[in-house]
C-alpha cells in the first residue's frame, strides 16, 4: 500500500546517525562524533569494495 521512493529513503549512514541522535543515553556531542566516524568508515569501505586497509 504504502511505498516508498529511492529519493525518499535515507542512505545507510544518515539513518543510523539520526538514530545515535535519538539515543537519550548519548551527549548530542557524543553522538554526532559517532556519526561522523559511522559516515567517514562507510564512505572508504564502500570506495574499497569493503577491504579494510591495514597498517604496515
Amino acid at each position: 500500500m504504502f511505498r516508498t521512493s529511492q529519493e525518499d529513503q535515507l542512505d545507510t549512514p544518515e539513518a543510523i546517525a539520526i538514530q545515535l541522535r535519538a539515543d537519550k543515553n548519548l551527549d548530542p556531542a557524543i553522538a554526532n562524533a559517532l556519526a561522523s566516524l559511522v559516515k567517514a568508515a562507510y564512505r572508504d569501505l564502500s570506495q574499497n569494495d569493503g577491504e579494510l586497509k591495514q597498517d604496515p
